[in-house]
């Protein structure tokens, strides 16, 4: 599944991002890397408010889209 269809409140595995190269560096230097959990926060109609490694982040639906989760 990928992360734009995650449920808020719960935790879940990255497994694989299929972005750009560039956009893989930057979310590798925010922690979102295959093996790392990621917990959604909440939900907003323009993307996800998520936590990774005591860190929130907003992300957008589409660079949510590119995000496979477990």
């Amino acid at each position: 599944m990928t992360l734009n269809t995650a449920t808020a409140g719960k935790r879940y595995k990255v497994v694989s991002c299929e972005a750009s190269l560039k956009m893989r560096n930057k979310l590798e230097t925010l922690g979102l890397v295959p093996g790392q959990m990621v917990n959604v926060i909440s939900r907003t109609a323009a993307g996800l408010i998520i936590e990774v490694k005591n860190t929130r982040l907003a992300i957008g639906n589409d660079l949510a889209r590119s995000l496979q989760v477990e």
